[in-house]
């Protein structure tokens, strides 16, 4: 599928730790989100579903592949200095935060167009 340029999220050499739990977690608000503000029937929603599990990461504890919105700071044993660490500055979190955003609903608009 085309991404338009954009960010792209699935097949990504990223390995599970405490540095992508942030994502995991916006990856999860932003589903829930999307679901909760549009009224989809239950085949679209599953296809967005879908769509977002396919950003994963490999986890090197079992070297399976891990879908980031199954990443939980308790699951990888995080403290609070890693998850505030986040890999990067407050600036870069930022931007990171907000590029993931754009995509996003460049990508909600496409999967719309595409099954309406």
């Amino acid at each position: 599928m085309d991404n338009g340029g954009g960010l792209v999220l699935e097949k990504n050499p990223w390995a599970c730790d405490c540095g992508l739990v942030w994502l995991g977690h916006w990856l999860r608000r932003w589903l829930r989100e999307a679901l909760q503000i549009h009224t989809v029937s239950l085949e679209t929603a599953q296809q967005l579903q879908e769509m977002v599990r396919r950003a994963t990461c490999l986890d090197p504890r079992t070297n399976q592949r891990t879908p980031l919105i199954e990443l939980y700071p308790h699951r990888l044993s995080c403290h609070a200095s890693a998850l505030s660490r986040g890999g990067s500055s407050a600036w870069r979190s930022h931007f990171l935060v907000e590029t993931l955003s754009t995509v996003l609903v460049v990508l909600l608009s496409r999967f719309w167009w595409a099954v309406s």
